[in-house]
């Protein structure tokens, strides 16, 4: 689909953010990062050169290009030592040091040892790592690696992780079985039963149950999420919308650039001029078309950029910028 939108990268690894609400946001003053209160003051004052939302209690912030943990009173909780990392996610981060990546519990301590050449967040009790040029499982709770032969794999979601291999897609499950074998050329995470599929040049979904794929009569077809999915057809001149999960229209293809749902929004582009917005499930304007770049909500807040300034806002549109 060639107006799949590419989502803002936050760091290299994939980001999300695990605490149930988001207390303090960062903010940036134009040329440092802090956090604020809910009252909108500064609660840990602006020293970092980039801060990222809480997860677990613990964010990532990074200064004089290495990177490191606070707590929620701005007390580090590692020093600033990492070449890179990733957010805290069921009790451990990822990070990397001496070229190397392990990782850390929340008290800073060695989880796992720094022997891997690639590692993302734990989901769901297992991390995505690669050692010896081979990606694999890896355990958290018992440190145990499972190589395996595909170039690539995903984060785990309901049971099951996706994974690239000559090119095509398929599912392994938590034991690194096929459950669904690499022979589509795009695949999404599931949407309860069903994940958005490309077989050769036909788009559909994909049953879990069955796995029977049903090609639906579009041109292009984006992530299946929260019930929605973005999708091109033919008959719109290139504009895109939203489908439900029986392929039936949601919300009318009028838009330049979709994105997927999270948190009952999605950014979206009327045309280039304006730049991007957020609507909801009802395909009703929730929050203006302004920005340049955007990302998707995650407990309630959105990174976004207008005219290189790069920031936070709230799924009310709230804008955490300079304090």
């Amino acid at each position: 689909m060639n107006r799949i939108f590419t989502i803002f990268t936050v760091i290299s690894l994939a980001f999300s953010v695990s605490s149930a609400a988001q207390d303090l946001i960062p903010f940036n003053t134009g040329k440092k990062w802090g956090y604020s209160g809910p009252g909108g003051a500064a609660a840990i004052p602006p020293r970092y050169d980039l801060a990222y939302p809480f997860s677990e209690d613990l964010a990532l912030i990074w200064t004089k290009g290495r990177y490191g943990f606070i707590d929620k009173a701005g007390k580090p909780v590692t020093a600033e030592k990492y070449q890179s990392a990733g957010p805290f996610s069921q009790g451990v981060a990822p990070v990397k040091t001496k070229g190397r990546w392990g990782f850390i519990d929340k008290t800073g301590k060695e989880a796992v040892p720094f022997i891997y050449e690639e590692a993302l967040p734990s989901s769901e009790g297992i991390a995505i790592a690669k050692k010896d040029g081979r990606w694999g499982l890896l355990k958290i709770e018992n440190k145990e690696f499972n190589p395996t032969h595909y170039d690539e794999i995903y984060a785990f979601s309901g049971g099951l992780a996706r994974f690239k291999a000559a090119g095509l897609y398929g599912f392994i499950d938590k034991t690194g079985t096929e459950f669904i074998p690499p022979v589509y050329d795009e695949l999404f995470p599931f949407d309860g039963d069903l994940c958005s599929a490309r077989l050769r040049d036909k788009y559909g979904f994909l049953d879990k149950t069955t796995k029977i794929f049903k090609e639906k009569d579009f041109i292009g077809i984006g992530p299946l999420s929260e019930g929605l999915a973005h999708a091109q057809t033919a008959g719109a001149e290139g504009r895109c919308g939203y489908i439900n999960a029986q392929g039936i229209t949601a919300i009318a293809f009028d838009y330049a650039m979709c994105a997927a749902f999270d948190e009952g929004l999605a950014p979206v582009l009327k045309d280039f001029k304006k730049g991007w917005g957020f609507i909801d499930k009802a395909g009703a304007l929730v929050i203006p078309f302004k920005y340049d770049q955007v990302s998707s909500f995650k407990n309630g807040l959105a990174k976004v950029a207008v005219k290189n300034k790069v920031f936070y806002i709230n799924r009310s549109g709230k804008e955490y910028t300079t304090r």
